[in-house]
């Protein structure tokens, strides 16, 4: 079946690169700007990790910068820009932006599809923002960030696999050339220093590129409509929703402290249903115990919650499971120092 699928990808990758060509020879425009511009993105398509770094680079910064995000808010029912606040919901800006709006309310957000369009009315906002995160951006080439970083995840290594529809990748596996700092994600927390200088070698960065590892670190579960404390009594119950492209170390990970009774998977950024809320309820209530719970990501969550609000499922007890990038001790000091001396070089 591959075999058939090779002319396609062949095909699909000589469009890319010669798009990727006109960026280069400036036939088609890549808008550079004064204000740090951070954006993070992939090669290989959903599921290595861009909403955490997103997060984890909020974090980093935003006790120094008036930061601000630009997303496409992938899977929203609007369209063109739009400012986030914490009332927002999935529907208006996305999962993944509401998601980050809802953690850090502090910052601006803003969505649009034209990112070049979404800078630039974010930078007419009151008190706009001075270092602008650009979330999902590898392929959006009409923005020139100042610092790209790309994400690979441990167990797809984009330097494997090959471009759509043959493999995963959106566009060749080369276009890893244009990033500054390539970050393996989802390593496993063993991972040894002979391991990390195998990978590297193995990826064949450029001589500017710093290769860094990172790791998923699980919080505790948490009420997806109030945030408060909780502690799980015994062996609780669990049926676990995910909407997302792997939630196998999740699973694992919940798996070593509850009792996995079933888990409903749907596709990435799936739209919840009636029908698929009924059919989790009614797994639910057969099991008629104090003890189970139904646990989900937090960017399902933010999808779940219209269904919580709503009273028929009021009563369903939905925790969130939040997770955080953590970078090994080494690459943790070089990543961070990187991203301040580049803010640095634009004061």
């Amino acid at each position: 079946m591959r075999k058939l699928l090779y002319p396609f990808s062949l095909i699909y990758g000589l469009v890319v690169s010669f798009r990727n060509g006109l960026f280069r020879i400036g036939m088609l425009p890549e808008k550079r700007f004064e204000l740090p511009i951070i954006g993070i993105g992939n090669l290989r398509v959903g599921g290595t990790g861009k909403t955490p770094m997103t997060e984890y680079l909020i974090a980093l910064l935003s006790g120094t910068r008036s930061l601000g995000v630009v997303s496409r808010g992938y899977g929203r029912k609007t369209n063109g820009y739009v400012v986030a606040d914490s009332e927002s919901t999935a529907l208006e800006i996305g999962d993944e932006p509401s998601q980050i709006i809802q953690k850090f309310p502090q910052i601006r957000l803003a969505v649009d599809e034209k990112r070049v369009h979404g800078i630039e009315q974010l930078r007419l906002e009151e008190n706009p923002p001075n270092t602008i995160l650009l979330d999902d951006v590898y392929q959006h080439r009409y923005v020139k960030p100042g610092l790209l970083i790309l994400l690979t995840a441990h167990d797809h290594l984009y330097i494997d696999d090959s471009v759509l529809p043959v493999g995963m990748l959106r566009e060749p596996k080369w276009g890893a050339n244009r990033a500054d700092i390539i970050v393996v994600t989802k390593c496993p927390v063993s991972l040894s220093a002979f391991e990390k200088r195998a990978i590297s070698d193995h990826l064949r960065p450029m001589s500017h590129q710093q290769v860094l590892f990172s790791f998923q670190s699980y919080g505790q579960p948490y009420p997806i409509l109030m945030r408060q404390k909780w502690k799980a009594q015994g062996r609780t119950k669990m049926l676990l929703v995910t909407g997302i492209v792997n939630a196998q170390s999740m699973k694992q990970h919940l798996e070593k402290s509850f009792e996995l009774i079933h888990h409903f998977e749907f596709p990435d950024h799936h739209w919840f249903t009636d029908a698929n809320i009924e059919s989790i309820a009614a797994v639910f209530e057969k099991e008629n115990s104090e003890k189970t719970i139904i646990v989900t990501t937090e960017k399902d969550a933010q999808r779940l919650k219209p269904f919580v609000e709503n009273e028929t499922f009021a009563h369903l007890p939905i925790f969130a499971l939040p997770m955080k990038v953590q970078f090994f001790k080494d690459d943790e000091g070089h990543f961070n120092q990187t991203i301040h001396e580049y803010i640095r070089s634009h004061q």
